[in-house]
């Protein structure tokens, strides 16, 4: 399934929680995702599974959002 109109979504805190939910909710409507959270490895797991199963597009963005440099990194990710 292509993303609605080839829309991306970012997620922040997406390791767990009401993140992780937003992302199962939109993938399965064809939305790109850009997940961050601090926990890459579970990024990652939960990336390769939304892939999989919903044949969307999901980057990894692994970040803390307390850290000035990290935020400038998911800055520079929304700015493409």
């Amino acid at each position: 399934m292509n993303s609605p109109g080839n829309q991306t979504a970012l997620i922040t805190g997406a390791s767990s929680g009401i993140g992780e939910a937003f992302a199962r909710q939109l993938a399965p409507a064809g939305y790109d995702l850009v997940l961050v959270a601090r926990r890459e490895d579970v990024l990652r797991r939960l990336a390769d599974e939304l892939e999989r199963q919903h044949s969307v597009h999901v980057e990894v963005l692994a970040a803390d959002l307390a850290k000035d440099a990290d935020i400038q990194e998911v800055s520079k990710r929304i700015s493409k």
